[in-house]
C-alpha cells in the first residue's frame, strides 16, 4: 500500500473532482484532501493497492499535469505504518 501527494490543487477541490481527474482505477483505494495551513494549496493523499513501482508509475503520470490552470506535483510516499 502506497501513497501518492498531489499538491496544488486550487481551493474548494472535492474528492469527487480529483477522483474523476485520476480516472477510473482499480489501485485507488482512498483520497483524502487537506488545506491545513494554507488554503489557496490544496493537498490530496491517494492511497493506492499498487506496489512502489505502480505507484511512482501513476505520480510520474500526474507530475506536471494541469488541473483547472494549475500545475500539480506528484510524488510516492511511503505509507506512515510500515
Amino acid at each position: 500500500m502506497m501513497n501518492i501527494r498531489i499538491a496544488n490543487f486550487p481551493p474548494g477541490t472535492t474528492v469527487d473532482e480529483i477522483r474523476e481527474f485520476l480516472g477510473t482505477s482499480d489501485d485507488i483505494e482512498d483520497i483524502l484532501i487537506s488545506d491545513a495551513g494554507d488554503s489557496d494549496d490544496v493537498i490530496a493523499m491517494v492511497k493506492v493497492t499498487a506496489g512502489r513501482a505502480g505507484a511512482a508509475g501513476m505520480a510520474e503520470f500526474i507530475d506536471g499535469k494541469f488541473f483547472k490552470e494549475r500545475r500539480l506535483s506528484a510524488q510516492v510516499m511511503t505509507h506512515l505504518n510500515e
